[in-house]
Parts: C-alpha cells; structure tokens; sequence
C-alpha cells in the first residue's frame, strides 16, 4: 500500500497545528494499533469540527474521513473527524502525549510563540473550558483529571499575566479538577475563545463591568 506523504512543511509548529494538539487531548483521542495509526476528533459542536478538518488539510493536505458515534450518556450520534496516518501520527506525538489521565505537552509549546501558544488555549479552552455565571460576573474553568497537565497550562496562562487556581472535587466521581480564573476580563483580552458561542457568553453585557 502507498503511503501518503503529507504536505511540505508540515512539521512546522504553527497556529493551525497548535489547535489540532490542543483539539486532540480535549475532545480528541490519538492512538496505534498494529499497522493502524488514527487521530480522531469527535464533537458536538459542528463549528469546531469544521476547524479541526481544516486545519488538518492545511497543516497535512491529507483529506481526513467522517463518521458518528453514540454518546456514552445519551446515545445521541455524535459526529468526528478521522485521519489515519503513520507519519502524521508520529509528527503529532512529537508535541505532546494525549490520554486523558497523563496528556501532557512538550517542550515546542513553551518555545513557541505567544500567538501559537494564545491558539493552543484557545483551542482547549474552547474543548474543556466553561464560562460559570456568579451574580452579575462570572469565572472561567478548565475541567480535567489530570492535575499535572492543568499545572501546565496554569503556567502558560502566568506568561500572560493570567493568574488561576486549581480546584478539586469536580464530576460525578470528584475525580475532576478544575483550573478556575477569576479575572475573566483580563482572560478574554488575552486569551478567549475560539467558538461563537462562548465568545457570547464572555460578551455578556452584564460581565462587562468585571475587571
């Protein structure tokens, strides 16, 4: 079988493949089996399931496949985006390791620019983050069980002055963690998100007056 040699370039660590790494440990799942190398991305959000498709053909130039899965919790299909690769596989592993008890990323992220790192939170904000509504403000989390990744990205959020704190007891097990920041003004001009849809609820006019 041929082997599909991915795009020139590809291993440059840009904005695009920042959200693909980010994508892959929120709502992603990348992993081998024998012969058989797959990065998938499975999301509700049809917004940034069309993002992740295209960023992996502007990153890859592999055209990737479709497909649904029910839900765990509701049985509701849920559709993702599929691509099956060695090299890719290998390029990406490169950057970070993905499973949800132990992801964590590697040194390229903290070298990297603070446009491609501001792409990369973006991108698991928008996966794993909530805007909580508290009286007339509000706070924003980052949900994982994995405390040593979230002490990762409470350090990157530091270089932009965002300041956090990492919460436990979260979930039906309180086996969740939870990084929690309180100045969602200055985290907005820094950093926000990526998806409409929480874009309007940073935009609140009622969350405007926080500072």
């Amino acid at each position: 079988m041929k082997i599909k040699e991915p795009r020139l370039g590809y291993q440059l660590l840009t904005k695009e493949k920042a959200r693909i790494i980010a994508h892959l440990i929120g709502d992603g799942w990348i992993g081998q089996s024998n012969h058989d190398y797959n990065m998938k991305y499975e999301v509700a959000e049809p917004e940034l399931l069309d993002s992740f498709e295209c960023d992996l053909v502007r990153v890859y130039g592999l055209p990737p496949t479709h497909g649904t899965n029910p839900s765990g919790k509701t049985g509701k299909l849920i559709p993702f985006v599929r691509l099956r690769s060695k090299i890719v596989y290998e390029d990406l592993m490169s950057y970070a390791d993905y499973y949800s008890k132990n992801w964590k990323i590697k040194k390229q992220i903290f070298k990297a620019s603070a446009e491609i790192k501001i792409e990369f939170l973006k991108a698991l904000f928008d996966d794993e983050g909530s805007v909580i509504p508290q009286g007339k403000s509000a706070i924003v989390r980052l949900y994982s069980i994995n405390i040593n990744g979230l002490k990762q990205i409470q350090f990157l959020l530091g270089e932009f002055s965002i300041e956090s704190k990492i919460v436990p007891g979260f979930g039906l097990k309180r086996n969740v963690y939870a990084l929690t920041i309180r100045d969602i003004g200055l985290f907005k001009s820094k950093i926000g998100f990526n998806l409409q849809r929480k874009k309007d609820l940073l935009n609140k006019p009622s969350l405007e007056t926080r500072t």
